[in-house]
């Protein structure tokens, strides 16, 4: 059962819906792109944070270390944007 709601989670993560940019038909090419992209994947991963727990298990620490910074950093700037 666990396996078949992994299956479930992963195709309804990278399906395909319409003619909208989804991440199965997005190409970022520009700056702009990537951080439009960037959102695309933002949004369907938000919802799976035990999947995200779980696939960084296999990373080294540093790996982790450093995935750990960049969250930080992105926090810190919204902290500093929202006293302001």
């Amino acid at each position: 059962l666990v396996e078949e709601a992994d299956y479930k989670s992963t195709t309804e993560l990278f399906s395909k819906k319409g003619d909208d940019k989804s991440l199965d038909n997005f190409i970022p090419k520009s700056e702009s792109d990537f951080v439009e992209y960037a959102e695309l994947i933002s949004h369907k991963l938000r919802p799976y944070e035990a999947v995200m727990r779980l696939s960084l298990t296999s990373l080294k620490a540093a790996d982790v270390k450093d995935i750990a910074s960049s969250v930080t950093a992105i926090a810190n700037e919204k902290l500093k944007a929202e006293k302001e």
